[in-house]
């Protein structure tokens, strides 16, 4: 019961900071490097704007059965962005640079990726074992 009410407390936590990021960026005020990280991905999906301007969609538990969570979904884009901008694990960003060179859309790149990532960090979830790096690169190498 606790780890639940943690959780929901550091998710209400993640969604104002987007709040304010997109608020920032609308506004046109600087922001830090990791501010301008997360509007760039904010960005990039312009059909979760309502979301970052709604104040009750703070608040709404998405039912992931039915409904994509897009504040997880901008959340797991910048931690991509940052192995691949940090180059960490080399061969995340090795990955891109291969699709990309073969014509792939960048964006849907990502999502390759972090359908990979996806299934890793459900397996620390879902109690099924520590993230398998040895797995996450092989499934990488893979596409």
């Amino acid at each position: 019961m606790d780890e639940d009410i943690h959780y929901k407390e550091l998710a209400l936590l993640n969604r104002a900071y987007m709040a304010e990021v997109w608020r920032k960026l609308n506004d046109n005020e600087d922001m830090t490097v990791e501010e301008d990280l997360l509007a760039e991905q904010m960005q990039a999906h312009p059909e979760y704007a309502s979301f970052w301007e709604d104040e009750e969609m703070l608040e709404h538990q998405f039912d992931p059965e039915r409904e994509e969570n897009p504040f997880l979904h901008i959340s797991l884009h910048v931690m991509l962005e940052r192995q691949i901008t940090s180059n960490n694990p080399s061969y995340v960003r090795a990955a891109v640079e291969r699709l990309e060179a073969r014509g792939e859309d960048p964006h849907e790149v990502r999502h390759a990726l972090l359908r990979i990532l996806v299934g890793e960090i459900w397996q620390v979830l879902s109690g099924k074992g520590p993230f398998n790096e040895k797995r996450y690169r092989r499934e990488i190498e893979k596409l």
